[in-house]
């Protein structure tokens, strides 16, 4: 039900964790979208494990949509569950 959508997400090497490049990056790019593209919301989801994704997502100000099961991740691996947050951007 969320898909469609426009998806922000980010990847950095292990180094660089917990310095607030994620959250720094991830809020320039909201930034841009909202003055220079006709985007009206993003989402960004992660597997439930991934505490520090989750956490970017609060920080740069989604709000939790709710939980699902990923279906490219067999039911047995455990990074099947996902959550995923949305922000509308207007």
């Amino acid at each position: 039900d969320f898909a469609p959508g426009v998806e922000i997400g980010w990847r950095l090497g292990h180094e660089y964790w917990g310095h607030g490049y994620a959250p720094e990056a991830a809020s320039a790019c909201m930034g841009y979208t909202r003055k220079r593209l006709d985007i009206k919301e993003l989402y960004s989801f992660t597997s439930l494990p991934n505490l520090r994704s989750e956490r970017v997502m609060q920080k740069i100000g989604m709000e939790r949509m709710k939980e699902f099961d990923h279906p490219l991740v067999p039911a047995d691996h455990p990074l099947c569950r996902h959550v995923v947050y949305h922000m509308n951007l207007r």
